[in-house]
């Protein structure tokens, strides 16, 4: 069980990641375009986990497939049963939706500045998570961290910050507000983004420059 939650973090990280790629395409590629897309893929990706396929894919499904495709197909429903939690097999995968929709809402309210809503998904979340799962022992109260995982996910994303802006104050600053939101906001995939850039948007933080 602690495998596959560790797996479904790194997948976590590797998506909040990829999800970093648009703010560095600018002028090439309006970022808002790409997250407004994304959007619209999830949101329909999980209204047909919700409510089942059309009857087209459904019947495209059935016909058979060349071998390469079925060895894919097969290996990610695989992937898929070991990292899904029991109630996204309920009720479809929320967690992956909610992320685009913190990622998108706060780029599309702060711009540049969601690049710290971002980083707090990789860091705050994924590192306090990983490290909470292999080293924690000690519960904060009232919220399901530990000490462990939320000091390394604090430290992790002040360091980082501090190195991409040269502000260690600042850092501190958003480093403790994204704890916080990754403890006791609710669903993380959007309390943490939105939180930790509307915190770096009132305290009048830099965009960061991202390589």
């Amino acid at each position: 069980m602690e495998t596959n939650e560790i797996l479904r973090k790194l997948i976590h990280i590797t998506f909040s990641a990829v999800l970093l790629i648009p703010l560095a395409l600018p002028p090439l590629i309006d970022p808002a375009m790409i997250y407004a897309g994304a959007l619209a893929l999830g949101g329909w990706i999980y209204s047909m986990q919700v409510k089942g396929p059309p009857q087209w894919l459904k019947t495209s499904m059935q016909i058979p497939q060349p071998k390469g495709i079925e060895v894919v197909l097969d290996s990610f429903n695989h992937l898929v049963r070991l990292v899904e939690r029991d109630y996204e097999r309920r009720v479809g995968w929320l967690g992956a939706l909610s992320g685009l929709v913190g990622v998108s809402s706060t780029y599309f309210l702060f711009g540049l500045l969601a690049s710290y809503g971002i980083l707090a998904l990789i860091l705050t979340d994924g590192i306090s998570s990983i490290v909470g799962i292999l080293l924690g022992k000690i519960r904060i109260p009232l919220s399901d961290g530990t000490v462990e995982g939320t000091l390394a996910g604090f430290l992790s994303y002040y360091a980082v910050l501090t190195y991409l802006t040269g502000i260690p104050q600042l850092a501190l600053v958003i480093a403790a507000a994204s704890s916080i939101a990754e403890l006791y906001g609710g669903e993380d995939n959007i309390s943490i983004p939105v939180i930790s850039t509307l915190t770096a948007f009132l305290i009048g933080a830099p965009s960061i420059q991202l390589p």
